[in-house]
């Protein structure tokens, strides 16, 4: 089974990119964003260079990042839909970077340079070898001892948008990305699986260190 290609998954969210930062508007102010992004924090004492959102989509983990915990960190924000990058980099204003880039090849991030490595809600549109190639690509670019925060939908097989969408997308296991994170260098922080309320798919949220 292949997920859509990755021209309709770019056309999707920059048909929704408006809609979707205003979801994001209340979103954002769920606990699980603050324990996340604060545990990143304490991690990241110490370490230099960039914390890198890979599917930035709005931008506002970023920015509550900078508000929050860390507002002399670098920030870069990437993806594949030009509307997204132009909301986040007007969110972000001169506290950060942005380019339209995929998830899997950062090609202007040199390797050894990030401090840490975001991914929410993205590895879904990718079938099992292109989560592979992406954890091998976030593993390049974070230097020793620099963080992985990853969060996906949890399960298997495709997930149904019902009418929502046409796109076809796919779950996977926590154990499933455990195995592929370890297999790219990285050592497993915390993997948890958790529900989403009034949702009919559990989340699960993978943290990782590049030693």
């Amino acid at each position: 089974m292949k997920p859509s290609s990755r021209d309709d998954v770019r056309r999707m969210y920059e048909e929704t990119a408006d809609s979707y930062a205003e979801m994001m508007d209340s979103e954002i102010d769920l606990p699980v964003y603050a324990d996340i992004l604060g545990r990143l924090s304490r991690r990241l004492e110490g370490i230099e260079g960039d914390l890198i959102d890979t599917a930035c989509g709005s931008g506002h983990m970023l920015a509550m990042y900078r508000d929050r915990y860390d507002g002399k960190r670098p920030l870069l924000g990437v993806d594949l839909a030009p509307r997204m990058v132009a909301i986040t980099g007007k969110r972000l204003g001169d506290h950060g970077r942005t380019v339209v880039a995929d998830m899997c090849r950062l090609g202007e991030v040199a390797d050894g340079s990030a401090a840490a490595v975001l991914n929410f809600f993205a590895l879904h549109h990718l079938d099992s070898a292109g989560v592979v190639d992406a954890l091998r690509e976030w593993h390049r670019v974070l230097r020793p001892e620099g963080q992985l925060v990853v969060a996906t939908w949890e399960g298997e097989g495709p997930i149904d948008y019902g009418d929502a969408s046409d796109l076809f997308a796919l779950r996977y296991r926590g154990d499933e990305l455990k195995a592929w994170a370890r297999d790219a260098g990285f050592e497993i922080t915390r993997c948890a699986v958790e529900p989403v309320e009034d949702f009919p798919m559990n989340v699960v949220y993978l943290e990782a260190t590049k030693p």
